[in-house]
């Protein structure tokens, strides 16, 4: 199949009879007005020409692209999906287009979708990385394409967290004031991000407590609903099963849930469940879950605040880290352990 030949701005002015500055005003909508008649001749031998503006080179004279880069480890988890659609509703309010990377976790990929937008010379790139952010995070700063990380606490890097220590101390704060003793936790993998504090905060408040910590009643999961219900069958196949559980997210709660049911037991009757993260259905589950809520809008509206300020000013924000707060919010799917 032969390559399509770029047609350039001559051959249009050349089909409509006018100077090629005529068809850029046209194209560009000014700066200089162009009576109607011309106009209809300009557009017309574009649609017969089949004419586009080259935007590579558009934007090198501009030395800007207009673009931002989002890598983000899930296109399906609705956190991930919240966070993306703030963050392109601030971008596309001050006409910048967002390009999105789906990683599936994948730290070769991540590293890989990098290095395509770096080569695609973006005006900035925010980044959720998986296990090894340096991977990511060093070929951006290199080309010196500002860079914001998110759930992550980097050095001489923009960052945005989530208190993920009080987080977790929150969900397993609200099961001991109910009377639970036997708390199970369904965490993920080990990984750079900040939410590994989520266990953190679950171990402290049990110390504070107490209570011996248990590592029999602590799973670790992958992520996804499928993960949640197999990490819930393993705690429940356990002589003495734990009368509440606290799941790193709230996707990995559904699954939970769902193995809770099909074992024949009820929430929270049973065992009360605690999610984490406050995505869109948890309140319509059946029963709305109970969970601990971040301003996850918030974190993609900060976000694209941050990148287009290093985009439009770059220097003029020093490197530096926030810390969004979290909340618990009670639903009904905990209650206090059934009595024996």
């Amino acid at each position: 199949m032969a390559e399509r030949k770029q047609v350039t701005r001559k051959e249009v002015a050349e089909r409509a009879g006018v100077s090629v500055a005529v068809v850029s005003y046209v194209v560009n909508e000014g700066p200089r007005p162009v009576s109607p008649e011309t106009q209809a001749r300009v557009k017309k031998a574009i649609r017969e020409l089949g004419y586009y503006p080259n935007e590579l080179a558009r934007s090198l004279s501009r030395k800007q692209t207009a673009t931002i880069g989002l890598i983000i480890p899930s296109l399906i988890n609705p956190v991930y999906a919240e966070i993306a659609n703030s963050l392109e509703s601030v971008c596309a309010a001050e006409g910048y287009m967002v390009m999105l990377g789906g990683t599936g976790r994948d730290p070769g990929k991540e590293k890989a979708f990098a290095k395509i937008l770096r080569a695609k010379q973006v005006d900035g790139v925010v980044v959720i990385p998986s296990q090894a952010p340096q991977m990511v995070v060093t070929p951006l700063q290199e080309a010196h394409i500002p860079t914001v990380v998110l759930e992550h606490d980097l050095p001489d890097t923009h960052c945005i967290a989530i208190d993920d220590l009080q987080g977790g101390r929150l969900a397993t704060q609200h099961l001991l004031s109910l009377g639970h003793r036997r708390i199970g936790i369904i965490k993920r993998e080990p990984s750079s991000a900040l939410s590994t504090l989520r266990f953190a905060g679950y171990r402290e408040v049990l110390e504070e407590a107490g209570i011996a910590f248990d590592p029999i009643l602590v799973i670790e999961s992958k992520a996804g609903q499928a993960a949640g219900y197999e990490a819930m069958k393993k705690l429940l196949m356990q002589p003495n099963p734990p009368t509440a559980v606290f799941t790193h997210n709230d996707v990995l709660a559904v699954g939970a849930m769902r193995a809770i049911y099909d074992a024949g037991l009820t929430v929270p009757d049973d065992i009360s469940v605690v999610g984490y993260d406050d995505t869109i259905s948890s309140a319509y589950l059946n029963p709305p879950l109970t969970t601990v809520k971040f301003p996850v809008a918030e974190m993609g509206r900060r976000a694209g605040q941050i990148i287009l300020e290093l985009a439009q000013k770059a220097g003029s924000l020093p490197a530096h880290t926030v810390t969004l707060p979290v909340k618990l919010i009670v639903r009904a799917s905990t209650a206090p352990p059934k009595k024996s």
